[in-house]
């Protein structure tokens, strides 16, 4: 049994490409295309579309989709969506007895 470069090897390489570059370039999709891939290529596969390519799109596709329900369900927020913002508006700075005072 010899392996098919481009079903076996170029399908998780290009489920891997995919990732990266919406991680880098567009987050927002990621997780969209995370569900995409895999529930398509399970679909696709089912109605023998593509062969084994879309197959194994579909199969590796599943870690990363179930990482992002998985995430999704839980509730938890990712680094690049969660943002600290301190805002005072509308009440102004508190000033303290101190301000402006150096020390030499």
């Amino acid at each position: 049994m010899a392996i098919k470069w481009v079903n076996d090897l170029g399908a998780p390489l290009a489920v891997t490409a995919v990732d990266i570059a919406t991680e880098t370039m567009s987050p927002k999709w990621n997780e969209y295309l995370a569900y995409i891939l895999a529930v398509g290529g399970y679909v696709g596969a089912g109605m023998g579309w593509g062969g084994d390519f879309v197959k194994n799109v579909g199969i590796a596709s599943v870690d990363w989709a179930g990482k992002k329900l998985y995430a999704r369900m839980r509730g938890g927020v990712s680094s690049r969506s969660m943002q600290f913002r301190a805002a005072r508006y509308p009440a102004p700075a508190p000033s303290t007895s101190y301000e402006g005072v150096k020390l030499t």
